[in-house]
């Protein structure tokens, strides 16, 4: 019995997953979808675009992407095709809400029809880095010597949304702390930085706000009003699984599932009518 599901404008997949047909793997979470969007980017597609598709037309769309640049195409018939200096393209794909998913499209350097029909930014340039919305951007970070050197790729928030959590860090931290609901903007701001993706880019600048937050309270508040501030950051343990197991969750498998919550949905809001798609 398939135990996954569309609970209001939040996807809700349990683990037992049906089997699927599409070449499209859905990740299990947002972090996982940032996994795979790095790792891809590394190993070489630094060229992508991207954009949101409704439900109903997902599947559509990534036979599309397949016919057109091959999206779909399995190891074997990439590595041909970089032999032979074609361009590979990838296509993720991850639920936005329960009526539309986000989709990214990413190719390697080559030869290739991709190149000449899309209009695809490159992930190596600062001025047009791999964005998730107006939250995440891809970058090429310098590690410290400590950790052994180098420069790798990473996720961090974006400059005009750290700045927005800079600006209401400092002022949250710097209310009255006697009185509760300026507690709980505090201890609501707090939670929502903590749970960001703990990627090294966003941990840094976790820890950055959190440091905002602490050192504006000292300073505005008495010594005997303490606030509790986190210990510790987490870093992100990579070891999680990306795709749903044992039976990755495949993007007909979703459709189906979008589709069939839609129609109960109907029928509650009216058990007594037929219901009429026009």
């Amino acid at each position: 019995m398939c135990r996954c599901r569309l609970k209001g404008p939040v996807m809700q997949i349990h683990k037992l997953v049906p089997k699927g047909y599409s070449y499209v793997k859905i990740p299990c979470s947002k972090r996982a979808t940032m996994r795979l969007l790095l790792e891809v980017v590394q190993r070489g597609s630094r060229y992508w675009a991207s954009g949101v598709v409704p439900l109903g037309k997902a599947l559509g769309f990534a036979d599309k992407m397949h016919a057109i640049y091959a999206a779909g195409a399995n190891q074997a018939q990439r590595c041909y095709g970089k032999s032979k200096g074609r361009a590979n393209t990838t296509l993720i794909m991850y639920p936005d809400d329960g009526e539309r998913l986000r989709f990214w499209l990413l190719a390697t350097p080559g030869n290739g029809i991709i190149h000449a029909r899309e209009k695809l930014q490159d992930a190596h340039n600062s001025r047009s880095r791999l964005l998730w919305g107006d939250q995440y951007e891809l970058i090429h970070l310098q590690r410290p010597r400590t950790h052994g050197g180098g420069r790798g790729w990473t996720w961090s928030v974006s400059l005009e949304r750290y700045a927005i959590l800079e600006a209401a860090m400092r002022e949250h931290s710097s209310r009255p702390g006697r009185d509760p609901e300026r507690r709980d903007d505090l201890r609501s701001l707090v939670q929502g930085v903590m749970r960001m993706p703990g990627f090294h880019g966003v941990r840094q600048q976790q820890i950055a706000l959190l440091t905002l937050g602490r050192e504006t309270w000292s300073r505005t508040h008495a010594a005997g009003d303490q606030y509790p501030w986190p210990d510790k950051v987490p870093y992100l343990d990579k070891s999680f699984f990306c795709y749903h197991r044992p039976e990755p969750l495949r993007l007909d498998v979703l459709v189906r599932l979008g589709e069939g919550e839609r129609l109960q949905v109907q029928e509650q809001a009216a058990p007594d009518q037929p219901w009429d798609p026009t």
